[in-house]
């Protein structure tokens, strides 16, 4: 059976009488029962118990049988085994089916699963069936003589005799089946066989059917015989014998005045009709008419010709087609007899209809029509010849689809194509109009957009579709090069006329269209786009404007946005070859410090593309400094950088260190883009030199608190810069007084001019090639130094004699009194030389040769003064910004040490009420505290007030700091958390969560408090730190009868210790401004490293109080930290402001004298 791999079998059916009850026989046979044999008969073989009896098989000449058992055994007529199994198999050219057919071992499976599932839901259904009433009354006996035939009884075995069924009739088609599958072999011969004879039945009839459809194809190619004789009578005689005579007369021939005659008739029916009664049913198209020859002539420009004339003298009869001619060109001169007849009844029809009008209507379509095919044929020519593989035609029903440019953007860009078809012609708001009629329009998609509002001029008379193409693509190449052009001419470099740029555009032939730019001082670029293929043409070429013009053509794929910025890193390479070439020779060293694309980021220009960056440095200069050009899409940018190693961070010591800058300088420019001449380059080293000179004078001078100002100096031909006026009561620890009268000996203004390089040997440093001597400051001789020289700034200083009122003490000064310093007794001042390292400042030497004046003039008196606790940064309308340090122990509260990283604070006074706001910034120990401090701004203090407390707060709050920052990386380790509370200004609890082991797992956690009190008190006037370990009173009694615990024991080395700047006094400590840190430390590092209690233990009993986790949220991690203190208010902040308003509404410095 087709679907089953059968074994040989019987056919027939199958009961349940022809099994057998008992176990099956040796090796699986079926064990045949002796009483169902013959008597007389012996015991049949397992074999053939097992497998049913084979029908006979045909043999000998007269069709007679025999057994199969003989074809088994063998005989003398029996076949060979190898020829047997020849003739068994089928050919090669019958296909073995497969298909469909499944094995015999998963129809059973399923049949077993099945009749399985089957059984399990038969008992839960006898399960859930009533129990018969017997059984119910407790009748306990099981063994009854009489059936029960209750209802109840009976549904379950009615239930279990129809599952018994089922499963019989199953089971039974298996067996069918399995007896079946017994010679599946045989079968599926069958199968094979009867599908192949089939198939070959179908082709014989689709052979047959073939050739009734090529039969009745020839019906139409069929041609009858040619009637010859017929033919020769004809051509011989002129007529035909067997054509009947119908006897009519014809008429006479007409004369030529008849003929003429008639024609006039003709136009003068047709004149009076057409300006009488057709007038004003004439189309507006068929105004231009002219009547000759009998016919009247409508000519439509640009479309058509046609004559009419008429058959009777009735107004109302219709008018009829003559002649039919198109007017543009290419067109078809004569027309073929079947389009001519095809538009001759069509013409009559739509006279004999609509009239004029509908004459009109068809044949404007038709004209349309044509023209559009047109169109097509000339662009599939196109296609195939000069615009190969550029175009792609499309006959969209009546309209036209021409893409060009097929592989300009890939198979994934987009698609530029325009549309040819037929515009109805009506008005926007639907209303008739007869001036207006369909004509021919272009839709434009450009980069698969509609182009909307777009009139694409074309010649419809003169029919080329070249010409159309290349009108729209002129448009979409003035496109992409006008959005080029308009973005280039809003940057600095083309806006200011640093370097040209301009654009011819052409209508009609896009090859003319170009963009021309400057690139640099000496080069130019021509942008063209080809027509065909619509790439970009770079002109001139070389191998630079190559590769950007691969590169434009290739990657982007939408020129008319980003194709400038191409364009402009083009103009970037080319100035960047032209700078390095011209700075290597004229002795720049190429120089690149390192730093990372993050560190630069504020310094560079944000665009679509990284800007190229050129790292430069002259021999001599420190290794600090560097000078780099930042070419952007705005023009170069030079500046000149101080960099530095960054911090080391130690959770990443693989990591290589990098740099961090530490200051730029932006070299002025009056152009965009300056012309890196070899002048200009030349002119670049003392310049930039003279900058970081200048630089790090007005630096020292700013860290030195030094009051000073610019002002312009003389011109020079080389560099001007301006000169830095200082007073010298700032620079001089005297403050410029003498010691003896305390009145200033000069005045308190020093002027610092920039006056030239020196270039001196490495070898001999005192051997000095002077160059500066007679010479205009500024100016200097131009020259490539070698790599062994070293570059040395000249800077001159000159001072000025005191009052003429005051002591002349400078009377007896000789003019010369140092190689370096000089003194004009005519005008009264000092002239100092000084010289420095390019990136050094000369404000130190310069301090030491006015200690030298002053030595000499005798005017030594030294009023050392501590400097001012904040340092300015910048002042406005609006704010000061200012930064304060560490404190100085060896000079005071007054004096801060501005270390690398410096505190920034910033007082914001630029609200409309009366109100101050502090600004900290981010990671400053004092956002603990800004809410006091803003208080103490807006006080009677004012920001006096808040200098006072800066120095005296910063330590201690650094040191507040340092102990959060060494619990916050194991927040949930064994030892447990901190927590700072701030009291007051000079009032701060620490409080420690130090967390005990406990009994069992299960059981909550313990925690024990430890609390340190921090306070500024005061003694004879100084102010000291008073730090001492809190109790609750809760505690109190359970100290009295113990006067320490481990705490107190383990506090006990620091109580009874003392370092610089601090002391213990036995149960608590004392610490000056600058040691209060350090103890804090101690205190600190003492209880982090207290060992973890046992519970058991009997001195961590009374401060143990069993509590709850703590939860999440108290864990602190240091990140989250620093951001909390960049905001104002912090959450830290808010909970500091919640404890302190209660204990003090107002600052108040508590002053506790100490024994």
């Amino acid at each position: 059976m087709p679907g089953v791999i059968m074994e040989n079998g019987r056919n027939g059916s199958h009961t349940n009488h022809d099994r057998d009850q008992r176990p099956n026989g040796v090796n699986g046979a079926n064990y045949a029962p002796e009483r169902n044999q013959e008597k007389g008969k012996g015991k049949a073989d397992p074999q053939q118990n097992m497998t049913p009896i084979s029908p006979t098989i045909p043999h000998g000449l007269n069709g007679s049988f025999m057994d199969a058992s003989q074809h088994q055994n063998g005989g003398g007529n029996a076949i060979p085994h190898d020829m047997q199994d020849r003739i068994n198999q089928l050919p090669p050219e019958i296909a073995h089916i497969t298909q469909g057919y499944l094995p015999l071992s998963r129809l059973l499976s399923r049949l077993a699963q099945k009749t399985h599932s089957d059984l399990s839901s038969t008992i839960l259904e006898l399960a859930q069936m009533p129990v018969p009433s017997s059984a119910v009354n407790g009748n306990a006996s099981h063994i009854t003589t009489v059936d029960d035939n209750s209802a109840e009884n009976l549904a379950k075995k009615l239930r279990m005799l129809k599952f018994a069924q089922d499963a019989h009739t199953e089971w039974t088609k298996a067996l069918v089946i399995t007896g079946w599958s017994r010679r599946a072999e045989d079968v599926s011969r069958t199968i094979d066989l009867k599908i192949h004879l089939d198939d070959q039945i179908q082709f014989y009839e689709n052979a047959v059917y073939e050739l009734g459809e090529v039969k009745k194809g020839l019906i139409h190619a069929h041609l009858p015989n040619p009637d010859l004789p017929t033919a020769l009578e004809v051509l011989t005689t002129g007529k035909a014998s067997w054509m009947p005579d119908l006897g009519y007369i014809q008429p006479p021939p007409l004369t030529a005045k008849e003929i003429l005659k008639s024609l006039e008739n003709l136009n003068t029916l047709l004149s009076i009709r057409l300006n009488l009664h057709d007038y004003d049913s004439i189309p507006l198209q068929f105004k231009d008419f002219t009547i000759k020859s009998g016919r009247v002539t409508f000519k439509v420009a640009g479309e058509f010709e046609i004559d009419l004339t008429i058959a009777d003298e009735d107004p109302e009869a219709q008018f009829w087609f003559i002649d039919f001619r198109f007017m543009f060109w290419p067109s078809v001169p004569i027309l073929a007899p079947k389009i001519r007849y095809h538009i001759e009844s069509r013409v009559n029809e739509a006279l004999a209809k609509d009239g004029l009008t509908g004459c009109y209507k068809y044949l404007h379509e038709l004209a349309l029509t044509h023209k559009i095919s047109e169109f097509r044929k000339q662009a599939i020519d196109l296609a195939r010849a000069k615009w190969i593989d550029a175009l792609k035609v499309e006959a969209l029903n009546r309209a036209l689809s021409v893409q060009y440019w097929l592989d300009r953007y890939g198979p994934k860009g987009p698609r530029s194509w325009i549309i040819l078809g037929v515009h109805s012609g009506k008005r926007k708001d639907g209303r008739p109009d007869s001036k207006t009629t369909s004509r021919l329009f272009v839709r434009w998609f450009r980069d698969s957009k509609e182009v909307p509002d777009v009139d694409v001029q074309f010649d419809t008379v003169n029919i080329t579709t070249q010409s159309l193409l290349k009108t729209v693509i002129a448009k979409h190449v003035s496109h992409i090069l006008t959005s080029i052009h308009d973005t280039l001419a809003a940057k600095p470099l083309f806006a200011n006329r640093e370097l040209a740029l301009s654009l011819s555009v052409s209508l009609t032939e896009p090859a003319e269209s170009k963009l021309e730019v400057q690139l640099t001082n000496e080069q130019h670029l021509t942008v063209k786009i080809e027509p065909i293929t619509g790439r970009f043409v770079f002109s001139p070429a070389s191998r630079v404007t190559t590769e950007w013009e691969n590169y434009l053509n290739v990657r982007t794929i939408n020129p008319a946005l980003d194709g400038h910025t191409y364009i402009e890193r083009l103009r970037r390479q080319l100035l960047a070859e032209e700078i390095v070439n011209r700075a290597l020779s004229v002795g720049w060293i190429i120089a690149n410090p390192g730093l990372k694309p993050d560190v630069l980021q504020p310094f560079v220009p944000k665009g679509p593309f990284p800007p190229t960056i050129l790292w430069f440095r002259r021999a001599g200069w420190l290794e600090d400094w560097c000078i780099a050009v930042i070419m952007g899409e705005s023009g170069e940018q030079w500046l000149l950088f101080e960099t530095a190693d960054a911090p080391a961070n130690t959770s990443s010591s693989n990591v290589s260190q990098s740099r961090r800058i530490m200051s730029s300088i932006q070299v002025p420019s009056k152009l965009a883009s300056p012309v890196p001449s070899y002048e200009y380059l030349l002119t670049l080293n003392i310049f930039a030199a003279a900058l970081v000179s200048h630089y790090c004078n007005l630096r020292t001078l700013h860290g030195k608190r030094a009051a000073h100002m610019l002002r312009p100096s003389r011109p020079s031909k080389a560099v001007t810069l301006p000169s830095i006026y200082v007073r010298l009561s700032e620079l001089l620890v005297s403050k410029g007084k003498s010691a003896r009268t305390g009145l200033p000996w000069a005045r308190d203004v020093v002027r610092l001019t920039f006056q030239g390089l020196e270039l001196l040997p490495p070898t001999s440093a005192d051997t000095i090639v002077s160059v500066v001597e007679n010479q205009t400051p500024g100016d200097i001789v131009l020259r490539r130094p070698t790599s062994q020289e070293i570059a040395v700034m000249i800077t001159e200083a000159r001072m000025s004699v005191p009052e003429p009122n005051g002591p002349n003490v400078l009377i007896n000064i000789n003019e010369k009194v140092d190689k370096d310093i000089a003194f004009d007794p005519e005008s009264g001042s000092f002239a100092f030389r000084l010289r420095s390292r390019i990136g050094e400042s000369v404000i130190p030497d310069l301090v030491e040769r006015l200690v030298r004046v002053e030595r000499l003039v005798e005017f030594i008196q030294v009023l050392q003064k501590h400097e001012k606790a904040l340092k300015c940064e910048s002042v406005s309308l609006g704010k000061i910004v200012f930064t304060y340090g560490n404190i100085s122990a060896s000079h005071g509260l007054d004096a801060m040490e501005l270390d690398a990283h410096p505190y920034k604070a910033t007082v914001d006074f630029s609200a409309m009420e009366n109100n101050m706001t502090l600004v900290l910034e981010r990671g400053n120990p004092h956002l603990r505290i800004s809410d006091f401090l803003a208080k103490v701004l807006n006080g009677s203090e004012g920001l006096d007030g808040v200098a006072s407390i800066l120095p005296l707060t910063l330590p201690v709050l650094r040191g507040l700091d340092g102990i959060e920052n060494a619990w916050t990386p194991a927040p949930d380790t064994d030892k447990g958390e901190v927590f700072v509370n701030v009291r007051a200004i000079d009032w701060y609890m620490i409080r420690y969560n130090l967390k005990q082991s406990v009994p069992a797992p299960e059981s909550p956690p313990r925690i024990r408090k430890v609390m340190l009190e921090v306070k500024l008190q005061h003694r004879r006037g100084d102010p000291w730190w008073y730090i001492k370990r809190s109790v609750k009173r809760s505690d109190t009694a359970s100290r009295i009868n113990k006067e320490t615990d481990d705490i107190d024991v383990a506090l006990k080395p620091v109580w009874t210790s003392e370092g610089p700047g601090w002391r213990g006094m036995r149960v608590s400590a004392v610490a000056q401004i600058n040691g209060v840190e350090e103890l804090l430390g101690k205190l600190d590092e003492v209880i982090r490293n207290l060992p973890v209690p046992d519970d058991d233990a009997p001195a961590a009993a009374p401060a143990t109080v069993p509590t709850a986790a703590p939860p999440k949220q108290h864990a602190r991690p240091q990140a989250p930290k620093q951001q909390q203190r960049q905001q104002q208010p912090t959450p830290n902040q808010g909970r500091i402001q919640g404890q302190s308003q209660g204990r003090n509404k107002t600052f108040k410095q508590e002053i506790v004298e100490i024994d």
